[in-house]
């Protein structure tokens, strides 16, 4: 009986070894999700890698302090100073081609922001976003600026 307990232990321990890991995906390729993340992450790093998973052909940027392809966002790289913004994303989820993320971002004062990704072949190919300035509470203690998530 002992034997038929150890067979079934190790045919479960196998089955579910087996799906954790999808035979088809490395394991050091990263979800479209967590390439946003990550190049999110590298304005308060200054982490260079998390670059190239932009488009180098073609990258188009919607926020107007910010230029288009490669050597827009390395302007932008090169003007933050190192340790002067921190980043903090509190949820990133996709929709097909699309991921969108929420966070609070610390430059020249704590902001919330909502950044849209889109990508074609696993490249980042457009960036829109909406930050605003977190006010302090008021009278009625209701924060303005915040999503109202938390």
């Amino acid at each position: 009986m002992n034997k038929i307990y150890v067979i079934c232990f190790a045919v479960l321990l196998l089955v579910s070894c087996a799906s954790i890991q999808d035979p088809g995906k490395s394991r050091t390729e990263l979800t479209n999700r967590e390439k946003a993340v990550a190049l999110l992450n590298s304005l308060e790093t200054g982490d260079p890698e998390p670059v190239g998973h932009i488009n180098p052909d073609k990258y188009i940027q919607h926020n107007l302090m910010v230029k288009d392809g490669l050597a827009g966002f390395g302007e932008l790289m090169q003007h933050i100073p190192k340790g002067s913004i921190k980043v903090n994303v509190l949820r990133a989820f996709s929709d097909g081609m699309y991921v969108f993320t929420h966070t609070e971002y610390d430059f020249f004062g704590p902001k919330a922001g909502f950044d849209i990704f889109r990508f074609e072949n696993g490249k980042i190919a457009e960036h829109w976003d909406v930050i605003e300035t977190i006010l302090p509470e008021n009278k009625r203690q209701n924060t303005n600026g915040k999503f109202g998530f938390k």
